[in-house]
């Protein structure tokens, strides 16, 4: 069972989406329930197709609120589920009370999916607290355990599974590409350069407007394109204008299907002060898209620097504006790079690679009961 905050169309939740498709095929015995503990049902249908079990129980403390905390170890039992899997603090604390009612009869995995950027000390130690009640450690990629667990001694066992994208799904689609740019303002002759994400503080949109001025100063046909919502979009729209960006930038709001927004896009940017290992750039990179970003968490061990794509320090506005001036007067070298992209992708990140994995280990830890 995997106990999640909410079934937003994110990060985490598409992975376990890809998993609930996915287990049944590869073993029956892989029964996937899913435990939503957060009000966001955004993906509700697309996780009902998949055939997998799901428990809606809203839990704001799950230190106090004890009648929903029953309601979910009864249907634990119920179901007679033994391998737990949590991904936040909230969710860490529900199977941290399964392992106190049910023992060794069920195991818990704990997924460390980000660098606690936005994770207070506080919680950060209960954090640590609370994982001693875990059987299993699964990182998403070796710069979240790097940076989280380091040369700290746990107890159990510390796995490492990377992100993995469909490359079926995310593909090129020059078919889309005219529509999209026309939809979106764009003619042939631009140079668009895209983001995608939730906009806010630790995306880093500043820092990528004002290369995005200078890089404009260049390269007259240079455009913007970001994908996405959140609580610094009118911020950022505001920045864009004072820039004199107005009229070279597109802001689209949520895409829930940000393949056409890929395709409309020469090149994919990422300036984040902090990541674990983002799935847009495996997505943009299955789209045969060059990636620009800056050196943080996992993209220098999935971008390989002027192979697959550029990568630069981080902060360092000078080098980004360079790499992707250099990417806007020489197609020849985008279309090389985000070729090397999609192979690199397809061969080490894909998503048939990342749920074997899973089923895998979900399997050794089933056992293990």
């Amino acid at each position: 069972m995997f106990v999640i905050y909410g079934l937003a169309p994110a990060g985490p939740e598409r992975r376990i989406l890809d998993l609930a498709r996915s287990f049944p095929s590869l073993d029956k015995a892989l029964d996937v329930h899913i435990c939503v503990v957060g009000e966001d049902l955004t993906l509700l249908e697309e996780f009902q197709r998949t055939g997998a079990k799901i428990l809606h129980v809203p839990i704001r403390r799950p230190w106090t609120d004890w009648r929903k905390m029953r309601a979910v170890l009864a249907y634990i039992e119920q179901h007679d589920i033994h391998v737990l899997n949590s991904f936040n603090l909230k969710t860490l604390l529900v199977g941290a009370a399964a392992k106190l009612r049910f023992g060794s009869r069920v195991k818990l995995v704990h997924h460390l999916i980000s660098l606690w950027d936005d994770i207070s000390p506080m919680n950060q130690r209960i954090i640590w607290r609370a994982m001693r009640y875990a059987d299993q450690v699964l990182c998403n990629g070796q710069a979240v355990k790097a940076h989280l667990v380091g040369a700290r001694v746990l107890a159990q066992p510390v796995t490492v599974i990377a992100n993995g994208v469909d490359c079926d799904y995310f593909r090129p689609m020059p078919q889309l590409r005219a529509r999209e740019r026309a939809r979106l303002g764009f003619s042939d002759e631009h140079f668009v350069v895209g983001t995608i994400g939730n906009i806010r503080p630790v995306k880093n949109l500043p820092f990528l407007l004002s290369a995005m001025k200078r890089v404009a100063a260049g390269a007259r046909g240079a455009r913007l394109l970001c994908v996405g919502g959140g609580p610094q979009l009118d911020e950022m729209k505001a920045l864009a204008v004072s820039l004199g960006l107005g009229d070279r930038v597109v802001f689209t709001g949520v895409e829930r299907d940000v393949r056409p927004s890929l395709a409309a896009m020469d090149v994919f940017a990422l300036c984040s002060r902090q990541e674990g290992n983002p799935n847009v750039v495996l997505q943009a990179m299955a789209a045969a898209l060059p990636v620009v970003s800056v050196s943080v968490g996992e993209v220098p061990y999935v971008v390989n620097h002027r192979e697959s794509g550029l990568l630069v320090d981080r902060n360092d506005e000078d080098a980004f504006v360079v790499a992707v001036s250099e990417l806007a007067c020489d197609p020849k070298l985008r279309r090389s790079l985000g070729d090397a992209a999609r192979r690199r992708v397809s061969q080490h990140f894909s998503a048939s690679q990342m749920i074997a994995s899973y089923a895998a280990l979900m399997r050794g830890v089933a056992d293990s009961v």
